[in-house]
Formats: C-alpha cells, structure tokens, sequence
C-alpha cells in the first residue's frame, strides 16, 4: 500500500499555507472555556514555556521546504498561546528575525498575534507596526459578559484592560496599521444586540466569532437564546449595517455559498491549509481537537525530526487536507454540506455510538441546527440582495446551495 507521502499532492491534498505557532505555552489570564487550560487536555504542562530560538529556526527551514516543495511563495504565520506577548519585546525581536532568516529569500511572510490584549501599550503598538506585524484581540461584549469568563487568575475580570487596548489602538497614530479583528465567544445569554452595540460603541470594524468548543461528548452550554437565532440575529445586523465592517466568520459563509474553493479552519467543506506547530517544535492538528480528550493533538512528529509533509500520512491530517473533504452519511444527504462540511472537526466529536452518532468525528456538527439555520438563512438575504443587483444592472447570478 502506498504511503500518502508517495501521492501527488496537487491531485489529492492541498498544502499547509497558514501556521498557528505557540510561541507562549502559558498565559496571564484564567479563561474559563479556554481549550488551551479549562477543557479535556493537560498536555500544556509538559510543553516549555517558550519555542526556544533554535526550533524556531528549524520550524522555518520547514516552511520554506514545504512552501517551494509545493511551488509556493506566500504564508501567514499566526504567534499563538497562550498569550503571545508574553513573550516580551526583546525575545519577540530576536524570534522575528529568527524566523524571517530562516525562511529566506523568495518566501513572502505575514505575521499576525492573536491575544487577549491586556500587556497592549503604546510600545508594544510601535513595536509590532515597526516590525510589521498586525494584532487580533479577544472581547466577549459587554462587561457583564466579558468579566464572567475572562478573568485573571486571581478573579478580577480584564474588560477594562482589553477596552483600554482597544481604545489605544484606534487612538494611536500607527495603531490602525496592525489592528485587524476583535474574537467573541458566543454566549446565549446575552442579546446579540448588545455585542453589536458594544463593538460599535468601541469603533471596532474588523470582527469575529467562535461557538464555545463542544461536541457530543461534552456539549456546548446552553441559555436565553438558540445558537441559531442567536447567529441568524447578529448575521443580520451586521449585513444590515451601512458601514463598512469584515465579519470573518460571515465572510466564509458567503464566500463557500459563492463557491470559494478553501474554507477557513472552523466552518466549510473544503480543505484548510492550517497547521499548528507547538512550542517544542510538534506539529499539531488543529488546537481545538484539545476539547475532546487529552492527546488528541498530538500527532508524534515535529520540526527538528519531519518534514512537514510527513503529516500527510496522518489520518486526520489527511482527511481534512484532501480537496474533496469526506463528511458523514447525514451530511453527505444535506444540501448545506458544501458550505459547512459538516461544522467544524473538534465540534462532529463523539465518545461512544448512540443512535445515529458514531464513534470519533464521522458525525455531523453539534451545532448542526444553527449552522444549517444560519446557512439557509443567509442563502435567502444573498438572493434577495443579488436579485435587487440584477433588477439596477441587469445582471446577476444566485448563489448556491
């Protein structure tokens, strides 16, 4: 039997583009629904509490094999945790440069930080824009909301630290350079009105969401709303407004309702293209997978010893990097399968078979109802919108679902 490493990549698998890479194996803040510390996985505890400059500097020779192995020349190198700034200006600046060597010429790289944003200040904005690289924060909405999860360890919420760095960002004069999205946990018991409200109140205009990480085994919490209302209301506020604002995660749902031939990692039934690197050097599938059981990241092979396209011959690996990505018998019935392919993998989970489920991920989406409600959902607001389009310019063409 031929081992995936002996197929041709450009027939049946697409290579990795983006790497998420745990730069920090700790953080400042004690999030309650963290996947990283709070959920089904420990392995953080045996994880250094920074990459060390030298695996650093291998995980960048394995990029760039990989990238030219594939003919490319582009990636998006996310720095993860943790809390990334922990790791200090001075260490960041020798990591930077590290890396960028390492990749060498003829290999174009974005940088990017996602962190929950209570170290931001003004040196660390002139930092990072001087070392071009951009910054996400994570907001859950109102202070009432934010402050029940996002607490520090000692208990005190962060919602005004996080809203400090917000306003810091959009106050300085190079803060708008790097400054890319806000990440909200949804949360049923609070109206998305609010959320809207709050971003808007803050002049955020780059957004996002996540659904709390579950699966049938460990189920998402519930509350006032339905996670289908509660996506379909902030879907429509958002396509509603006359502003101008990116939605990551509504921006997939269109972009796989038009066809688009890659999806982001948490919604989409096509290949992703991401890869985690730990803060030893291993290679991970996605960190989510940590909402399942303790281990399941780990997949035995890492930048010192592998090539990155040794990870192919992992069979989870594969599944979500073949270009035709497999879903379950209940999806493959389901005309919503090609936008969602079946919700995120962490999120299909399931412990033991009962009734329809099976053992593993060969399972529709815990939150199959919502996803389908908001797909469907924003099928009919697209055909409304083109068919409007049409009638001013006599053109037009319906999405598909």
């Amino acid at each position: 039997m031929a081992m995936l490493t002996d197929i041709d990549f450009t027939e049946h698998y697409v290579p990795f583009t983006t790497f998420v890479v745990k730069v920090v194996s700790r953080c400042n803040l004690n999030c309650s629904y963290c996947y990283m510390y709070n959920l089904q996985d420990s392995t953080y505890r045996s994880q250094p509490g920074r990459m060390k400059l030298d695996v650093a500097e291998a995980m960048a020779g394995r990029i760039r094999e990989h990238l030219l192995g594939h003919g490319l020349k582009g990636t998006a190198i996310i720095l993860h945790g943790g809390e990334p700034l922990l790791m200090g200006r001075n260490y960041m600046r020798q990591w930077l440069n590290v890396v960028q060597e390492g990749l060498g010429g003829g290999i174009e790289a974005s940088f990017n930080i996602q962190s929950n944003g209570v170290l931001i200040d003004d040196e660390w904005i002139s930092f990072l824009a001087d070392s071009n690289v951009r910054i996400g924060l994570s907001i859950d909405g109102p202070r009432s909301v934010h402050d029940r999860f996002r607490l520090y360890h000692d208990g005190r919420g962060s919602y005004d630290d996080v809203v400090k760095a917000i306003r810091l960002l959009n106050a300085h004069p190079r803060g708008q350079e790097i400054f890319t999205t806000v990440m909200s946990v949804v949360n049923l018991d609070v109206d998305p009105d609010e959320v809207w409200a709050e971003f808007k109140s803050l002049g955020i205009y780059g957004f996002d969401i996540s659904l709390p990480h579950a699966n049938h085994a460990h189920p998402p919490p519930g509350g006032r709303w339905t996670y289908r209302d509660w996506l379909i209301r902030l879907f429509d506020l958002w396509f509603d407004d006359p502003q101008t604002h990116g939605f990551r995660y509504f921006e997939n749902v269109i972009r796989m309702l038009a066809g688009y031939p890659h999806s982001s990692d948490n919604i989409g039934g096509k290949p992703v293209g991401v890869i985690v690197v730990e803060t030893n050097g291993d290679y991970e599938g996605t960190d989510a997978l940590k909402c399942t059981e303790h281990g399941m990241t780990k997949l035995g092979l890492g930048v010192v010893k592998n090539p990155i396209d040794a990870v192919y011959d992992v069979p989870m690996v594969a599944k979500l990097q073949q270009k035709h990505v497999p879903v379950c018998g209940t999806c493959q019935d389901c005309r919503a399968s090609d936008v969602c392919g079946g919700g995120y993998l962490p999120h299909r989970y399931s412990t033991l078979a009962d009734g329809p489920l099976e053992q593993g991920f060969n399972n529709p989406s815990i939150y199959c109802n919502a996803l389908y409600g908001l797909i469907e959902h924003a099928y009919e607001r697209l055909s409304v919108h083109i068919e409007k389009s049409r009638n001013r310019a006599g053109t037009g063409t319906r999405p598909c679902l």
